[in-house]
């Protein structure tokens, strides 16, 4: 979740993905898993897909694009999307032209599920924490959930 500065004073844990960590701070980094088709299910490496075209409809969707490139794929055209936009069938399939495949985050996958098309699919990434991170926020928020 994104907080404003004023909210760090009241938190118990900040997470951050890119960037240096400041002390204290816990980072973290998204690991793409591969490209799963929003209608079969079917899952690919997505380097093999061809003429990507990309949307992200997040709140920094040059990120995503980065994350593309970084699997293999050059996409045709990247399409930045408002953070929490809308998503309708004929503004998404008008962004693609035939032969073209389109590749979304998960987030707007679920978005586009009920009327996707068969060359449409999404990139799930994982959370990844190093080291001991994840035992010692595990630790912090049991003690929270228990009230200590």
């Amino acid at each position: 979740m994104r907080e404003r500065a004023g909210r760090l004073k009241s938190v118990d844990a900040v997470i951050v993905n890119g960037g240096v960590p400041r002390s204290g701070e816990i980072p973290m980094h998204l690991l793409p898993g591969q490209a799963v088709n929003l209608r079969t299910g079917t899952r690919c490496d997505v380097a093999q897909l061809e003429h990507v075209v990309t949307i992200a409809g997040i709140g920094h969707p040059p990120r995503f694009f980065a994350t593309l490139k970084m699997c293999g794929v050059q996409p045709e055209k990247c399409v930045p999307l408002a953070d929490h936009q809308s998503l309708n069938h004929a503004d998404v399939s008008a962004l693609v032209s035939a032969g073209q495949t389109l590749v979304m985050t998960e987030k707007d996958a679920v978005k586009c599920r009920a009327f996707a098309e068969e060359n449409w699919w999404y990139l799930p990434v994982d959370a990844q924490l190093s080291g001991d991170e994840p035992a010692k926020l595990l630790a912090q928020l049991t003690s929270l959930a228990s009230g200590h």
